[in-house]
Formats: C-alpha cells, sequence, structure tokens
C-alpha cells in the first residue's frame, strides 16, 4: 500500500527488526484510519448543503428542480451509508482492542482503506453530480457559490484526507478533476478565467497535501526513533540486570568458598594466641587477627552491598535495643582499639531505654562499619559511641579524634569504592604503620548509606580537618521492650561478660561441620576452653555420634553438610533424636540467620566467638561449673 510501504522506504535502517518495524506501521495506519472515521464533517456537509442548494435554486427560479431533489435524496442516502460504516468499522476496532494480541493485520489493514477510498470515491462522485444536475437553468450566482462552496469542501477534505494517499487521490480524482473539467461550460462567461483559477488552487492543494503527508512520515520516524530507544533501553536494562545477577552469584560463591580458609584461619588464630606465652609472638598474633578481621569485614561489605543494590536482602523489622547494639561493638572492636592505643567508649541514655523498631542484622552492621571506619583514621584520642534523644528521635552518633575529611568530600565519602584524598595520609595518621584496620576498602560506608537507605534511617557526617568527625545514624523513638525477646545469642556485651567471668563452663559439644579444616579449628579452639567437642561430617553420622556416646548438652551445626542442602532440616532431624538438647547455627547468611532465629535455633555468625558461646552455656544451664 502506498501509505505504508513509502513511508517505510523512507526510513533508514534503525536497528529495528523486521517484526517490531511492521507493528509500528501497522499502529500507525490504524491510528490514521481512526482519525479518518472521527470526521463526521463528510456526512454533515452532505446532510447541510444539499438541501441549502436546493432552495438557493428554488429561489432564483431555476428550472427543473426534481433533477436536484433526487442529487439530494441520494446525498442523504449516501451521508446515512456513511455513518452505518463508521459505526460498523469503530465496533471491530473496539473487539479489536480486545484481543490478546491488538496489533491488526496487514490484510485487515487493506480491508478497511480499500472502503475508506470507495466511499471516497463515491463521494466524489456524488458531488461532481450536482454539476450535472443544475447544468440547465441555474442562473450565473448559483453556479459561482456551487465553485466557492466546491473549493471549500476540497479543502476541508484535503486536510484530513491527504495523510493517507490512496483515499485522497480516490477523492481528488472524482471530485477536482469534474469540477476543471466542467468549469469552461459550467461557467461559459468566465470559463478560462475559471480553469486558471482552478489550476492554481488545486496546485496549492497538492502542495498541501504533500505537506500534511510529509509531516505524517515525520511522526512516523520519531515514533520509530522513540520505540528503538525504547527497545535499547530494555535490552540494556536486561542485560545489568543479568551482569548483576551474576556479580552477585559470584560475589556470593565467592565469598562462601574463601570464607571458609579465612574462618578456620581465625579459629587457628585463637587457638595460637590462647597456647601462647611469648610477648612478641603475642603482638604479631595480635596484629594478624586485626587482619583477618578486616577481610571478614571486607567480605560481608561485599556481600551486603550486592544484596542491597539488587533488592534480594528481605528486612526483618523488630524492636533493637540500641544499648545492646552500641556496647556489642565495644565487645568487637575493643582488641583493635586497645591495639592502637585508642580508647573505645560507649554513653547511653540512664533513666530512658533507647529502642527503635528496624533490621537488627542491618543495624550492628551499620554500626559496625561506623567503628570500624573510626578507628582506622584515629592514632590517639578516643571514639566514643553515644546514643541520644533528638526532637522524638534517637539518634546514634560515632565520635572520632582522627585526621578528619576536608569539607569539599563531605557528600561524597558515602558512594562506593570512593576514599577521602586525606587517606593517603592514613599511614601518617597511625604513627608510620598503617596495620589492618587502617587499610581503606572504600566499601564499609557505602553499604552504611545504602542500608539506611532501605530502612528509611536518616544519615550524615559532621567533620573537621585534623580535629576529628561524627558519623550518626537517626531512627525514630518507638515502644520499650523487654529483654526476653531477644535471642540468647543476642545477649548485651555487659551480660555476656559477667556470664564468662562468673565460673569456668565444663559442657560436651556436637559440631557438625562439613568442612574439615574449619571443624578442626573450631574443635581445637573450643577443646583449648576445656569444652568437649566431637565432631560429625552429616547427619547419619550425628545420629551415629548419639547412639554411641549419648546426647551432647549442645549441637553446634554449621552451614555446610554432606548429606543435606538444608542444613535447618538436618538440624531438626538430628534433635528429634536428643530431646532437651539446645540446638544453635554456625553461619554469616542473613537469610539463613532469619530463619534459624524465626524456628527459635540459636546463631553464631562466623568467626565463632568463644565467650560468647561460653556465655550462651552458662545462660542456658546446659553446662556445669568446674
Amino acid at each position: 500500500m502506498a501509505s505504508s510501504s513509502d513511508v517505510a522506504a523512507a526510513q533508514p535502517d534503525d536497528g529495528l527488526s523486521p517484526e517490531d518495524v511492521a507493528t509500528i506501521d501497522a499502529r500507525a495506519r490504524l491510528r490514521l484510519l481512526q482519525l479518518l472515521a472521527s470526521r463526521g464533517s463528510t456526512e454533515l456537509a452532505a446532510f447541510l448543503i444539499p438541501p441549502a442548494f436546493l432552495a438557493l435554486y428554488a429561489h432564483g427560479g431555476s428550472k427543473p428542480i426534481w433533477p436536484l431533489a433526487l442529487w439530494w435524496i441520494g446525498m442523504m442516502c449516501f451521508a446515512s451509508a456513511m455513518l452505518w460504516m463508521r459505526r460498523r468499522l469503530k465496533r471491530e476496532w473496539e473487539v479489536l482492542v480486545t484481543q490478546p494480541d491488538p496489533v491488526p493485520t496487514t490484510a485487515a489493514l487493506d480491508g478497511w482503506q480499500r472502503i475508506f477510498s470507495a466511499y471516497a470515491a463515491t463521494s466524489g462522485m456524488m458531488w461532481s453530480l450536482l454539476l450535472l444536475c443544475s447544468w440547465q437553468g441555474a442562473t450565473y450566482e448559483f453556479r459561482v457559490v456551487v465553485y466557492l462552496v466546491f473549493c471549500g469542501v476540497l479543502a476541508s477534505a484535503t486536510t484530513f484526507l491527504a495523510p493517507i494517499p490512496a483515499v485522497f487521490w480516490s477523492f481528488a480524482t472524482t471530485f477536482y478533476l469534474p469540477m476543471l473539467l466542467a468549469a469552461h461550460w459550467y461557467v461559459p462567461q468566465q470559463g478560462i478565467f475559471m480553469v486558471v483559477l482552478l489550476l492554481l488552487y488545486g496546485m496549492t492543494v497538492a502542495r498541501h497535501a504533500f505537506a500534511s503527508r510529509r509531516f505524517v512520515r515525520q511522526q512516523h520516524a520519531q515514533e520509530r526513533e522513540r520505540h528503538a530507544l525504547a527497545v535499547q533501553i530494555h535490552h540494556a536494562k536486561v542485560q545489568a540486570e543479568n551482569a548483576l545477577a551474576e556479580k552477585n552469584w559470584f560475589l556470593s560463591a565467592a565469598s562462601h568458598d574463601l570464607r571458609q580458609p579465612l574462618q578456620a584461619l581465625g579459629f587457628m588464630l585463637e587457638t595460637a594466641r590462647m597456647r601462647n606465652r611469648d610477648t612478641g609472638v603475642a603482638r604479631a598474633l595480635a596484629d594478624v587477627q586485626v587482619c583477618t578481621r578486616d577481610l571478614d569485614m571486607m567480605f560481608n561489605d561485599l556481600l551486603d552491598l550486592s544484596r542491597l543494590e539488587s533488592g534480594t536482602l528481605e528486612l526483618r523489622v523488630q524492636p533493637v535495643p540500641l544499648g545492646m547494639v552500641l556496647l556489642d561493638a565495644r565487645r568487637m572492636f575493643a582488641p583493635v582499639a586497645g591495639q592502637q592505643g585508642v580508647e573505645l567508649r560507649v554513653r547511653l541514655p540512664r533513666r530512658v531505654d533507647a529502642v527503635v523498631q528496624t533490621d537488627l542484622s542491618l543495624m550492628r552492621q551499620m554500626v559496625f562499619n561506623l567503628v570500624h571506619n573510626a578507628l582506622r583514621y584515629t592514632r590517639e584520642g578516643a571514639v566514643t559511641l553515644t546514643c541520644r534523644r533528638r526532637q522524638g528521635a534517637w539518634r546514634i552518633q560515632v565520635w572520632d579524634t582522627g585526621i578528619g575529611i576536608a569539607a569539599d568530600e563531605l557528600d561524597k565519602v558515602f558512594a562506593a569504592h570512593y576514599k577521602a584524598s586525606n587517606g593517603e595520609r592514613t599511614q601518617d595518621a597511625m604513627g608510620g604503620k598503617a596495620s589492618g584496620s587502617a587499610r581503606a576498602s572504600g566499601l564499609g560506608l557505602a553499604v552504611v548509606a545504602r542500608s539506611a537507605q532501605r530502612l528509611g534511617v536518616q544519615y550524615g557526617v559532621q567533620s573537621r580537618l585534623g580535629r576529628g568527625s561524627c558519623f550518626w545514624l537517626q531512627w525514630p523513638a518507638d515502644a520499650d521492650v523487654g529483654e526476653s525477646e531477644f535471642q540468647a545469642s543476642m545477649l548485651p556485651v555487659q551480660d555476656a561478660e559477667e556470664a564468662f567471668d562468673a565460673a569456668p563452663v565444663r559442657a560436651r559439644l556436637l559440631l557438625l561441620d562439613a568442612n574439615e579444616l574449619r571443624s578442626a579449628e573450631t574443635a581445637r579452639l573450643l577443646r583449648g576452653l576445656g569444652l568437649e567437642v566431637r565432631v560429625a561430617r552429616s547427619a547419619m553420622h550425628a545420629l551415629a555420634d548419639l547412639d554411641q556416646h549419648g546426647a551432647p548438652d549442645a549441637l553446634l551445626c554449621a552451614d555446610q553438610l554432606v548429606d543435606h542442602a538444608d542444613v535447618m532440616l538436618a538440624l531438626e532431624r538430628v534433635l528429634e533424636h536428643a530431646p532437651g538438647v539446645t540446638g544453635a547455627l554456625l553461619t554469616n547468611d542473613a537469610a539463613l540467620q532469619r530463619r534459624a532465629e524465626d524456628e527459635g535455633y540459636l546463631v553464631f555468625a562466623l568467626p565463632l566467638q568463644p565467650r560468647a558461646l561460653q556465655a550462651v552455656l552458662t545462660r542456658i544451664g546446659g553446662a556445669s561449673g568446674g
């Protein structure tokens, strides 16, 4: 068809597939046909103009009048047929919209266009019949009025028929050509003059028709460009999502494989530190432990950042005491602070319990990252953790007396992989010796920002270069909760230390872990604390151990077993054969941690903290004092 092939041929190669091009062309043609069907000016003119001509013809005393009366009746019938045709096509298009694929076929479009072309040709012939019906008896004034009205009809038709050339030329051929050819005889007094004027008028109309068609082509080309851009954006989005999914999978797999030897290394270092009596070696072991802890935090940052960016991290909102988290951070980083000669202090409100509704795991990670960042850039003085109430909201602040941040970099420090320019002076700030905690990865603060955005928590930083910094997080205040609502694995620090110092623990533990290196070092570490430890590689081995040695005081299950992909099912299966035994899960997987806590199990993050384990064993009454 002329309305589609010429447009397609005029467009450059825009990278669209043939199917996309066909769809765009079909929808464009359908819109033009619908626009044409929505114009009722043709029927309106057919109903109103013929009776006006008949009255003017009769008023001038022209005879005979019956040919014009028949022409009027014919125009009325034609206009009625046009109305019926438009309604039928609109019903067909309404049905088309309800189809699963509302794009019309080329055959259907061609059929509808032929209908409009036929009606356009018929309309032109019906109007031209007026010249024949009024040839005899019409006055000069009537003939001039007829041509003036015909020029108006042609101009109106050109406006809405020109976008579809086949329909426009069908009308122009049967309307304009008879009007041009009959001018010399219909208005004999001004015949030559009328012909010249009609030729000029026809050229103007044709120019307007071509301009309208060119405008439609430009719109069609822009629609193709928009569609091509939308397709490119969609493909780029899919590729980015696939790349992000692959990156997250790689980080998860790599972290799982790399953290197992790292955890085993942590157990080895803890065992060596407990058995060592040489102060020089003790300092070296402490340095290595700091590096190991930094590596573990970097893995946590990488995993958390990837989960936050991909939206796969599920929140578990619950009441959380802020003091518990701050004291836990002090316990976690006290060895690092002591090694650097920095005092790590906690300031809590005395008369008010600071409790907020938040995700405990994300909150701990945010606070830990802020403390870790503060210690990284503080050579002397103190790092202070405070919890204050500000206008009905709870704000956690981490103050340090470190090297500070330049004012022009304050709005950049929360960006991923960003390092402040004064970070190059970290070695000097650390007294010429950059320890493990002084090596920046550029991820910790980015995780804080992403986590805060996910939780709807406000965050920020204030700093003076050379004086120190204050990073803060702010939650809305919430209702008070009791400590009994929390898992035993999340005891406040001072309670855990009191439980640890109260009496040595003697307990029997059964450790389920398929990783030989990690399980061996974990067992060695726990035995060094006076605990009796047996190791099983699978749930079957654990059941056999229960039959042979009886039930232990506690069962520790790592997140890797030989015979079970679902460690929670394995833990439940073993505990069914050991009633009354406390079960605990060893994992860093956030989803697995939430699932275990929801089912009532204790949860320990890796690397395992011996003091926390001893405190829990004392609390649950599963150990006997020695």
